[in-house]
């Protein structure tokens, strides 16, 4: 079979909607296909990424320059793992519901820990712990906020409706205009979700100033939590799902 071919039953669109994700998809690819034909566990690869993930949050945590960058290392080999367990899932047609809540809690432990890291090693860096506050402002407001969806899927008593996308989106009349405004907008939501955060790690890690990206997501943090907090209520409050009750 043609690479062509792997790539279309391994990532087929639906699962790339960010133009993030075809980054690393031009090299998770190179993985998969071995990793398939060899027999590998997509469930196993998943638990791999998120040892490698836990373990890069921890050299984060210890402090220094050599420790931060291998941290910041090891979280993109977590993330590309990441993509890597779906593929192989695909490839050998072994996707489970198990594989999905794994993949789900491993994001739940990362995202919410690499605020604290990086408050941590700020702290160290600076001698002053009130990084580790701004950490853990920061922490909570990404923990929180990626939960948000769950938390609407549940009080509608649908879990199936999970990020309540497709139960409310209307096709728009016309497609809007690329403004400014809007590509800001999407750079700042890109900054709290995985390869925004994964991405300013490595970026403050190969600068050494952890400090300003803990200070940075401590900030936005919360404004993205409330701004999360406030579409998800709207989207609620469609007719289309205003009836339902927990």
């Amino acid at each position: 079979m043609s690479l062509p071919e792997l790539r279309a039953i391994a990532q087929p669109p639906e699962y790339s909607p960010a133009p993030t994700d075809r980054v690393y998809r031009l090299f998770s690819i190179c993985l998969s296909v071995p990793l398939a034909r060899t027999g590998a566990s997509p469930n196993g690869i998943t638990l791999a990424w998120i040892v490698i993930g836990l373990a890069g949050v921890a050299c984060l945590a210890g402090g220094g320059f050599t420790l931060a960058v291998t941290g910041a290392l090891l979280l993109q080999l977590s993330y590309l793992l990441d993509f890597v367990d779906g593929e192989v899932a695909r490839l050998t047609d072994r996707r489970s519901v198990i594989g999905g809540f794994l993949d789900l809690l491993g994001h739940g432990l990362l995202k919410t820990s690499l605020p604290l890291a990086t408050g941590a090693a700020a702290a160290l860096a600076t001698g002053s712990w009130l990084f580790l506050l701004a950490g853990a402002v920061g922490a909570v407001s990404v923990g929180v906020g990626d939960s948000l969806r769950f938390y609407a899927a549940c009080t509608l008593a649908d879990l199936e409706l999970g990020d309540l996308g497709h139960a409310t989106a209307a096709p728009p009349a016309r497609r809007r205009p690329l403004t400014l405004t809007r590509v800001a907008g999407a750079l700042f939501q890109q900054t709290l979700e995985s390869p925004g955060l994964y991405g300013l790690v490595l970026i403050g890690a190969v600068g050494d100033r952890l400090d300003l990206v803990t200070l940075y997501w401590s900030v936005a943090g919360p404004l993205w939590l409330t701004r999360r907090a406030v579409g998800y209520c709207r989207r609620m409050a469609a007719p289309s799902l205003s009836d339902r009750r927990c």
